[in-house]
């Protein structure tokens, strides 16, 4: 036991608070709710995530929105105007937000 690196057991035991987003842009209340976006906030920094399909930002009122069940979306990290632009989107379902959302993922 002599090799364990004393450095990672404190980074394991860093307090990390995450909070999710549900397709109305909304805290989710239950596990049963699918998450569309989140922010992960640490000691050091904040990271945004927002849920992909296919690589690009998934729409939850878009063509699969229907199927949503049966997508395999990941989340992947981006910056905070891309996060920020996206849960606009989702409480207001004004497409515009979206468009800007997708514009900054791309450049990304």
């Amino acid at each position: 036991m002599k090799y364990i690196n004393k450095d990672i057991n404190e980074i394991n035991n860093t307090n990390k608070l995450e909070t999710n987003f549900n397709r109305k842009g909304l805290n989710v209340l239950n596990s049963k709710e699918k998450v569309f976006a989140k922010i992960i906030k640490s000691e050091k920094s904040d990271q945004y995530y927002v849920s992909t399909h296919n690589n690009e930002i998934y729409d939850p009122m878009g063509l699969n929105s229907n199927r949503e069940r049966y997508l395999e979306t990941k989340f992947k990290r981006v910056s905070k105007d891309t996060f920020d632009f996206y849960l606009i989107y989702l409480q207001t379902n004004n497409s515009i937000y979206l468009t800007r959302a997708n514009r900054r993922f791309i450049n990304e």
